[in-house]
């Protein structure tokens, strides 16, 4: 390993130098940090860093601050540039950053108040050529705006390949320029990730070129860029009717909330993308709208529409075709399938077959369209308009309300009242009396096995995105306190899990999965119970039934987990757990990521607790790093209990030192090791909550109340007041009122860690 360095990068006096000395004392041989002061000393740091450096600029106002961020790091071990303390930096004036090389974080910025006459705020690109596998993390840009709206720059535009954009703030954006941009030079695939970030507050443009996200453009439109873009925000972002405009392929849209959004989520041009699992609350605003479908292959499926303004008219609009169309032009729809949707009260159809048609030389009608399985009931007359093309397949669709218009009599709708009712959440489920459940035609379970929620689908599917279920729902609808910079109180933990991954290895409580299968059908699953014993207090426990005999037999219920990892090795799994007999002393384990488990693995017999080293190992490679990965556990005899599991670089765990990675942080609701401002979010968003493992439950009496908010408040004084810091722990009262105005990210508490740590 390289030893410790101390770097001078041009510091411009003793004070610096002796800052940059105290930082490098505190790191871990082998890496090193450059304290620095400007634009042109992060030019003259970046010519000597090397993979695990950290480029740290000096808290404060940077104007003017043209950044050249050109490096190359390592996979495993990226070159990053940060603020002494995240979000401590504001950049304003022209100031811009440009990312360009391999394996490069720029994490905790702030661009706010600025404005540029051209160019980029954020680009993926620069001296060393196009960036790839390099991010932007826990920054925002706020109010980025030059005088007049029709200055045209763009705020974040990816270059290269495999690159992401994640938990970041955007807002404000008046002018303009797309908020945030995939650019394809090539037909090559970008494979880049813009997930978990919040976009707010852009108003009405004067015309195109206003959306807010775009990936391609009409030249390259019929070649294929794998991006993804998921578990984001959209809040009031009014600038087009394209909200996010898709003009690739093979693109994936899932898991993101547009809330109030006079928008729409356009496939414009390109083929085969999926829309998945998405929320469009549209609450009645002027605009509002669902996706609008142009081209071939596309795919919209498990997503929810409510009290949508229609745009484009319909919550999901089929757009008629030009005959030889231009690459600019509109592709006729061809071979996309719309299945398992809630669409509810829409102030138009809730599905148009045929927009535009007779405008733009827009003659040709969708082929080829499959709608099924889905769940309608609205007041707008009618529920359906527009003429159909050749060779459409409609079935398992459940309408109610006002009258089918150009299907009715369609033996592939059926008209009845779908039984809702309106949930805590602001959400409509079906009652146990709904007619959809278990009538969906089948032949869609390629397409999809878990609901909105991220429950599991069982059995036969209930038609629309939500199954009637009483397992533990996964995904929501979600907030700006779920998504964005860590410092502005964002979660930097994504939804759906509950894993802890650190340099060295994942801890995960057992209980705290990313979905439950049932590959059987039988309704019988893995169940999360109360156990005093448990590291965390509860475990996943098998159902009562008889033993699993693989192959003979289908799984019975499988528990699954998602996992990223951040170095690449091979790693040992540990399973905690317990059984009662000979009957309830064994599970199914894995022999890979993204497989059904095959391995028998025993249990105590005894009811005691127990860690089981697995003999099997899973190599981590440097293609792997960032990248979901899931892993499934399954049942194999009855009332088994799994308490918790880990995967680690070390294979030589002993017993105490692997119950000591789940030790608690007291008031910790995150998960981040930290008693935080981010902890009081998640006890403000579950507050009201009961049932077994909730993070916010400090008190651990299964209900989240004012007792959670007080063991979080002693937690987080007892970490961070000093007479120093002038801060006081507001009341319950005042919190629940406003935002909690405290700079958290200087007051924060860390865990010691240290080779035994994850």
């Amino acid at each position: 390993m390289r030893a410790r360095r101390i770097i001078a990068a041009s510091f411009a006096n003793f004070a610096a130098v002796a800052l940059q000395f105290a930082c490098v004392l505190s790191m871990p041989v082998g890496a090193a940090e450059f304290l620095v002061n400007s634009a042109a000393q992060i030019t003259t740091a970046m010519q000597a860093a090397q993979p695990g450096d950290t480029v740290v600029m000096t808290d404060g106002i940077w104007t003017n601050q043209r950044i050249s961020f050109a490096g190359a790091g390592a996979s495993g071990a990226p070159i990053t540039l940060r603020p002494q303390t995240p979000g401590g930096v504001t950049l304003n004036g022209d100031s811009t950053l440009s990312i360009s090389g391999d394996w490069l974080v720029a994490d905790g910025l702030n661009f706010e108040g600025g404005a540029l006459a051209s160019g980029n705020i954020v680009e993926f690109r620069g001296s060393r050529g196009a960036a790839t596998n390099s991010r932007l993390t826990n920054s925002a840009i706020v109010n980025y705006n030059p005088a007049s709206i029709d200055t045209r720059y763009f705020w974040v535009s990816l270059y290269g390949a495999s690159n992401r954009v994640d938990h970041n703030y955007f807002s404000g954006q008046s002018h303009s320029g797309v908020t945030v941009t995939v650019w394809r030079d090539t037909a090559a695939a970008d494979n880049h990730q813009i997930d978990n970030n919040y976009f707010g507050d852009r108003p009405v443009g004067n015309g195109n070129g206003f959306e807010t996200i775009r990936i391609g453009d009409s030249s390259q439109s019929l070649s294929d860029s794998f991006t993804v873009v998921e578990n984001n925000v959209f809040e009031r972002t009014n600038g087009e009717i394209e909200t996010i405009s898709n003009k690739s392929g093979s693109n994936i849209f899932r898991y993101n909330t547009f809330r109030d959004v006079a928008g729409t989520l356009t496939l414009r041009h390109g083929n085969n993308s999926l829309v998945e699992g998405n929320f469009f609350l549209g609450g009645g605003v002027s605009g509002s709208g669902g996706v609008r479908v142009i081209g071939e292959g596309q795919t919209i499926v498990n997503n929810y529409f409510n009290d949508l303004d229609g745009r484009s008219g319909g919550a999901i609009s089929i757009s008629a075709g030009v005959p030889n169309s231009a690459l600019n032009a509109y592709y006729q729809v061809k071979n996309s399938v719309i299945a398992h949707n809630t669409i509810i009260d829409v102030n138009a159809a809730a599905i148009t077959f045929d927009d535009g048609l007779g405008s733009s030389g827009r003659t040709l009608l969708a082929e080829n369209v499959t709608i099924a399985n889905n769940l309608i009931w609205s007041t707008q007359d009618p529920l359906f308009e527009g003429n159909q093309g050749a060779g459409w397949n409609w079935e398992g669709n459940i309408a109610y309300g006002q009258s089918l218009g150009p299907v009715a009599g369609n033996p592939g709708v059926t008209v009845a009242n779908p039984m809702l009712a309106l949930g805590s959440d602001g959400l409509y489920r079906p009652m146990a009396s709904s007619p959809s459940i278990d009538a969906a035609a089948p032949g869609y379970s390629s397409l999809i096995t878990t609901d909105m929620d991220g429950q599991p689908r069982v059995g036969l599917y209930d038609v629309g995105a939500d199954e009637f279920s009483t397992a533990t729902i996964v995904r929501k609808p979600l907030t700006k306190t779920d998504v964005g910079p860590s410092w502005l109180g964002g979660n930097v933990t994504p939804p759906g899990g509950g894993s802890r991954c650190g340099l060295t290895g994942c801890a995960l409580q057992a209980e705290r999965y990313a979905s439950i299968l049932d590959p059987d059908g039988d309704g019988a699953v893995w169940t999360v119970a109360t156990v005093a014993e448990a590291l965390g207090g509860a475990v996943l426990r098998a159902p009562d039934g008889d033993r699993v005999d693989l192959p003979t037999k289908l799984h019975d219920t499988i528990a699954t987990y998602d996992l990223e990892f951040l170095t690449p090795g091979v790693y040992t799994a540990y399973y905690r757990g317990r059984g009662f007999g000979g009957s309830s002393d064994s599970f199914y384990a894995p022999t890979g990521f993204g497989v059904d488990p095959t391995q028998n693995k025993s249990l105590t017999a005894n009811g005691l607790f127990d860690w089981t080293k697995d003999a099997t190992t899973f190599t981590i490679t440097a293609s792997n790093i960032g990248v979901p990965l899931e892993l499934r556990l399954a049942m194999r005899e009855q009332m088994a209990e799994l308490d918790a599991l880990v995967l680690s670089l070390d294979s030589a765990l002993t017993d105490a030192e692997l119950d000591q990675l789940f030790a608690v942080v007291v008031g910790d609701y995150n998960g981040d090791g930290l008693v935080d401002a981010a902890d009081y979010s998640v006890w403000r968003d579950s507050l009201g909550q009961s049932g077994v493992g909730i993070a916010a439950d400090g008190d651990g009496n299964g209900v989240v109340d004012s007792s959670d908010y007080t063991v979080w408040s002693s937690a987080y004084a007892s970490a961070v007041m000093s007479p120093s810091h002038g801060v006081s722990s507001p009341e319950p009262t005042a919190m629940a009122l406003g935002a909690l105005s405290i700079t958290a990210v200087s007051l924060r508490r860390y865990r010691t860690l240290d080779s035994k740590t994850l």
